[in-house]
């Protein structure tokens, strides 16, 4: 967008309205009429009052502006007056005051949350000035005000009266674009369309915003249109060449995800990351070889890229070659698009990354990294590494999420909750992934006994309520998992829906039991459907110290590859783990893992091939209820 010269910074209306933002209508008034002492038009402080729906304080200053008009309008001369081409252009000025008028009072209601006023007026700014003027001002409102909320309603109005104009829809996704009502998002995802179908061209970031946005919402058909119409212009554009990967990806398609990026790479080699795409959509098809090759090629043209190298970690990991791996794998800590309250970052901010320096009186931090499951998976290596620093002359802090803090803290007793703290002043910091890095740890020294337990009172809490629940005609109760946190890489892969467990459910004399807060509607759509499931997630209080006991209270547990499953390998309870086709690095390639000995995997036998993995869960947990 262009800049404007319709309104200054320092013009009273942008200084109204950022005052009536700030501290609200009346200190935004005080001004207002200490402008008008000062020589401003009284026009100011009836838009302003007007915007507030203060209709007759408006008309009070209004009426001050009328008289000042008609004073000077008895300034003019006879022939002024009577001069017909003067009268034309007094009407275009007319009419254009009025437009800024209700403009303003657009604005001011804007800021004041009167939605309906603002875009009432809004409508009445655009009826009554020319489409340049209002353009004008729509710009300064997005690019010099930032008033993108009051933008968004000149723009809906605008769109009406310019229906071919392709900068009203484009301009309105901009306006929305930092709104997090799902409604808005809705709004901006229809704005981008309408533009798209206008004009793909107005502006180059166009076709990649409207492909996040459905790929926000997971609509790949709309994302495969957009992105193959743009390849077609585009051969060599890298960026929407990856986002019909993932789409494809995400549909179960790996092979035609690589065959993507391949021709991106054709029409423009020598991008690492496009080579890095093609190692991981070959992964994904478990063809591991063809993979660290692709991975190795990437790392040739630029060492630096972040990915590859997790990637090249995650195969060698995969297949046992720990040593090697481990290097790689720090490349995770090379990321620079963190947010600013991710874990990482904040401890980062607290203390240095160890690095192996002497920590001869000295205080490590070892704190959380990614994910739960992740933390649950490599807490039991803190003991081992806590001794070494013990021997050094140093004290080892284990720093965990707030809802892991009361279970690790049973396991290794100088842990505190990174929310809570207290975190002191340390030395250094360790990610605990980095720990067995740092241990050198190899496949053959991992052990698979449970490590972690529940609170006592806790599992009597927890049986109780299951017994109250109506849970003892049952001869089973099972925790279930089908889907993980949308946030992670993966989840899309490793999730199950819900339709493919109906084997699993129709079990008799089952009662389920989700151990995932927040899963309402999924639980309201089975138990619609006459299935068992008990949802006492809302007992949760005290995080992962509930959830251990809960599973403790349960007979088996059936999940996805999630942090649940880690926790009933930690507690040593039957963990039924239904992996998708490629899964995680930790459980290898086939159905053995050295990690949990009460985790039994069921892995897919091709990428989305949930039935036979549920065929297998249903005939093992049909197995364990012949035997109760």
């Amino acid at each position: 967008m262009s800049d404007s010269t319709l309104v200054k910074p320092a013009d009273p209306v942008f200084l109204l309205w950022s005052i009536l933002r700030e501290q609200g209508f009346d200190a935004a008034e005080r001004r207002a009429l200490e402008l008008v002492v000062e020589g401003s038009t009284p026009q100011l402080h009836a838009d302003l009052c007007a915007g507030a729906g203060r209709f007759e304080a408006a008309y009070h200053s209004a009426s001050q502006m009328q008289t000042q008009t008609q004073t000077r309008a008895r300034a003019q001369t006879q022939a002024q007056q009577q001069d017909q081409m003067q009268a034309q252009t007094q009407a275009q000025i007319q009419a254009a005051a009025n437009g800024a008028r209700y403009a303003r009072v657009a604005l001011f209601a804007d800021a004041l949350g009167r939605a309906d006023a603002a875009q009432r007026n809004s409508e009445l700014a655009v009826a009554a000035q020319s489409s340049a003027v209002t353009v004008e001002w729509i710009v300064w409102l997005i690019d010099r005000c930032g008033a993108h909320s009051a933008a968004a309603h000149m723009l809906r109005a605008f769109e009406q009266h310019a229906q071919q104009d392709a900068r009203a829809p484009w301009w309105l996704a901009i306006a929305l674009a930092a709104s997090p009502d799902a409604s808005a998002r809705a709004e901006r995802r229809a704005a981008l369309l309408r533009a798209y179908a206008l004009d793909p061209a107005i502006n180059p970031a166009l076709p990649l915003q409207l492909v996040l946005a459905f790929r926000a919402i997971r609509d790949w058909p709309t994302v495969e249109r957009v992105c193959r119409e743009m390849l077609a212009r585009h051969p060599a554009d890298a960026e929407i060449a990856w986002q019909l990967s993932h789409a494809q990806w995400q549909c179960n398609d790996a092979a035609e995800a690589e065959a993507t990026m391949r021709a991106v790479d054709a029409a423009a080699p020598g991008n690492a990351h496009v080579l890095g795409a093609i190692g991981m959509y070959l992964a994904e098809q478990a063809r591991f070889a063809d993979s660290e090759a692709a991975l190795q090629a990437a790392l040739t043209l630029d060492p630096s890229a972040t990915q590859a190298a997790v990637d090249l970690a995650d195969l060698k990991l995969r297949r046992g070659d720990w040593s090697s791996a481990w290097p790689h794998f720090a490349a995770r800590l090379m990321r620079d698009d963190r947010e600013s309250n991710n874990i990482v970052t904040v401890m980062e901010r607290l203390c240095p990354r160890w690095q192996g320096q002497p920590l001869a009186g000295k205080t490590l931090i070892v704190h959380s990294e990614q994910g739960s499951g992740d933390d649950i998976q490599m807490v039991r290596l803190v003991h081992e590494l806590a001794a070494r620093v013990r021997d050094e002359g140093g004290r080892l802090v284990l720093a965990v999420r707030r809802a892991l803090q009361p279970l690790f803290a049973r396991f290794y007793a100088d842990c505190v909750s990174i929310e809570d703290g207290p975190l002191g002043k340390p030395h250094f910091g360790l990610p605990i992934m980095s720990v067995p890095s740092v241990l050198g740890l190899q496949p053959d020294q991992v052990r698979g006994a449970a490590y972690l337990s529940a609170d006592a009172g806790r599992v009597t809490a927890w049986r109780e309520r299951i017994s109250a629940w109506g849970g003892a005609a049952a001869r089973m109760h099972v925790g279930l998992v089908w889907s993980g946190s949308p946030t992670h890489r993966r989840d899309a892969k490793r999730s199950i829906p819900l339709a493919a467990l109906a084997p699993v459910f129709a079990l008799p004399n089952v009662v389920f039991h989700p151990l995932t807060p927040g899963r309402h509607a999924d639980v309201a759509a089975l138990s619609a459907q006459g299935y068992r499931v008990c949802d006492l997630t809302a007992h949760y209080e005290a995080g992962f110290d509930d959830v251990a006991a809960h599973a403790i209270a349960l007979d088996a547990v059936v999940t996805i590859d999630s942090a649940p499953l880690h926790l009933g390998g930690a507690l040593g309870r039957p963990v039924l783990a239904m992996l998708d086709h490629v899964s995680h690095w930790a459980w290898g390639n086939e159905e053995a893992q050295p990690w949990y000995d009460s985790v039994d995997l069921f892995r897919q036998p091709q990428p989305g091939a949930w039935e036979p993995v549920v065929e297998r869960v249903t005939a093992r947990l049909r197995t364990m209820l012949s035997t109760r």
